[in-house]
């Protein structure tokens, strides 16, 4: 097993402290060990990590940690390899935190977490996770023939929330009334009106509708089932355009377009009902 951090921890096998990061031995039975990884002291306080690994025989396990002041901002990998029946193939498999993660490899999508992906052709390759409200996280990784290799990965949440600084006004020239006042002549009701939602083929909508939201790829699958299959593919939509809502089912909008139906991942999608 084989532990990287950043910054340097203390490394505990089952309770006991084995040493500093970086971390690497070749003696370890193959069982499931649990591992701590406490960080050194820092000017901010960092979050310590604890969690179950698998180790397998002949294998090297690869632990990668980056410390944050919070379990939501840290991030970190797990990668092991797992032996398959078939000698001459390899396979590939990707979970995530928080799941439903857009998985890129070699410059290409491949869907969302969780995802197998059996028959991957052996060697290295770089492989991408991302997820809106997350930072994206790049992994290299190397598949070998007659194993999966089992690709665990912890994203690092971001804030989204804007940040709002107010306008400073100068001392003296406005009176508070007028600071706090609000117009009477705007309402929140003005802002959006049903006769504005038009889709790409100039069809005014009625709600419920979705709205596309900006998606990695720069555009965003429609499928023929809610399942991320590489088999499925009906269309691509694009962020920005609007379009009818029929139905909701585990994270996924059925959508009308173009006189067809398809299901989008609710993630990237704006829902007004």
């Amino acid at each position: 097993m084989q532990i990287n951090t950043n910054p340097t921890a203390s490394v505990f096998i089952d309770g006991k402290l084995m040493d500093k990061t970086p971390y690497q031995s070749n003696t370890l039975k193959p069982e499931e060990i649990t591992v701590k990884l406490i960080p050194e002291s820092t000017a901010t306080p960092l979050v310590s990590w604890e969690g179950k690994v698998k180790l397998n025989a002949g294998v090297l396990t690869l632990i990668q940690r980056d410390f944050s002041s919070t379990e939501a901002g840290s991030s970190g990998e797990i990668l092991t390899l797992e032996k398959i029946k078939d000698k001459n193939a390899s396979s590939l498999s990707i979970v995530s935190d928080p799941d439903n993660a857009l998985i890129n490899i070699d410059g290409e999508a491949k869907g969302f977490t969780p995802i197998t992906l059996d028959k991957t052709e052996a060697g290295d390759h770089q492989i991408k996770i991302s997820k809106e409200g997350y930072a994206e996280k790049e992994v290299k990784a190397k598949t070998i023939a007659g194993f999966k290799l089992i690709v665990n990965v912890k994203l690092a949440q971001t804030n989204t929330q804007p940040t709002t600084t107010p306008t400073p006004v100068p001392s003296g020239k406005v009176t508070p009334s007028v600071k706090v006042t609000p117009s009477p002549k705007v309402t929140p009701k003005a802002s959006v009106t049903p006769s504005a939602n038009v889709t790409p083929s100039g069809e005014e909508l009625a709600r419920p509708y979705v709205v596309i939201k900006e998606t990695p790829t720069g555009w965003l699958r429609v499928r023929s089932s809610p399942v991320a299959a590489s088999d499925n593919e009906i269309a691509k939509v694009n962020p920005g355009e609007k379009y009818p809502l029929l139905e909701e089912k585990s994270g996924w909008i059925k959508i009308s377009f173009d006189g067809k139906e398809g299901w989008v991942s609710g993630q990237y999608v704006t829902k007004f009902q």
